[in-house]
């Protein structure tokens, strides 16, 4: 990642396709598993905006890889967490959601700049609405 945020100095707009992530020796200054010193600036250069988030599981990594953005990408005003659409999640725990929920709400209110928002997909709408979910 902190190569393509080098070379695209226009970006604005990032999407990822859930938010796994193994430490390797490969991993960059973007990422979250590396020390505090060395950690986000390819992020703090980048003019990013937008971030959307596809396949999200509501895992504490992925909570901490969000906070990661939000705390790097200086010019982020806008983050869309979409539910992950066919596996099971976390979410699906009551205690767990509410959680989620809290920790959505207080990202909001730490980056007033930055909408962060926990979405789902019309196609996991339906799905639900099928399922007599409301």
């Amino acid at each position: 990642m902190p190569a393509l945020l080098r070379n695209c100095p226009h970006l604005e707009t990032i999407i990822i396709k859930g938010l796994l992530h193994y430490a390797t020796d490969e991993c960059g200054d973007a990422c979250p598993c590396i020390s505090r010193e060395d950690r986000g600036s390819s992020l703090r250069s980048c003019p990013v905006n937008r971030l959307e988030i596809k396949g999200f599981r509501a895992t504490m990594k992925e909570m901490n890889t969000i906070k990661h953005f939000l705390d790097y990408f200086p010019c982020l005003n806008r983050v869309d967490v979409f539910i992950e659409e066919n596996d099971p999640t976390q979410l699906r725990n009551y205690q767990v959601a509410e959680l989620i929920i809290d920790m959505f709400e207080l990202y909001n209110k730490l980056w007033p700049s930055c909408n962060v928002k926990l979405l789902v997909s019309d196609f996991l709408d339906a799905k639900w609405t099928a399922q007599g979910h409301t």
